[in-house]
């Protein structure tokens, strides 16, 4: 497969510099911050592996792709696996990096505004982003994490079921 992942946010290195207005000023950059970014929330706050779901899906197998990827093989037995804040942004480069050599793209600062439909209505063929790029596809996966109320607003206003 050969993904295209579209980042609201900045890349995980600069990133780093957009958490210090938060610290010293509590000023938060809409799309740079904790929650957006390369990485998503856990990549600055420990790098702790925690799931509450009772459907946990193929862990191992993701524990797996973190190890090949940098993170310290302990985190394939320990009852409490944690890469940690040191190191998690190395492995996210990585991650970045593989995807990038199997064919994939990565686009920053990309953020989804609206979805394209096919002539009916009835298929989502793309998205478009807030800087008027459009992305076409045959299936679109939006993983949002748990702070993209905007976008749940948006597939609101679309008529999807949530």
């Amino acid at each position: 497969m050969k993904p295209v992942v579209l980042e609201r946010g900045k890349d995980v290195s600069s990133r780093r510099f957009d958490l210090a207005p938060i610290l010293r000023r509590g000023t938060v950059m809409e799309d740079s911050n904790y929650c957006f970014g390369e990485g998503g929330a856990g990549t600055f706050s420990d790098g702790k592996l925690f799931t509450r779901a009772t459907k946990r899906g193929p862990v191992r197998e993701v524990y797996e792709i973190f190890v090949a990827h940098g993170a310290h093989r302990e985190i394939l037995t320990d009852a409490h696996p944690h890469i940690g804040s040191n190191l998690l942004p190395n492995v996210v480069k990585a991650i970045r990096e593989s995807i990038l050599r199997a064919g994939g793209e990565i686009h920053f600062n990309a953020r989804v505004e609206h979805l394209l439909r096919s002539a009916d209505g009835r298929r989502i063929r793309g998205v478009a982003c807030a800087d008027g790029r459009e992305f076409a596809a045959d299936s679109v996966l939006l993983a949002t994490g748990h702070s993209a109320r905007d976008v749940y607003r948006m597939m609101l206003a679309e008529g999807l079921a949530m």
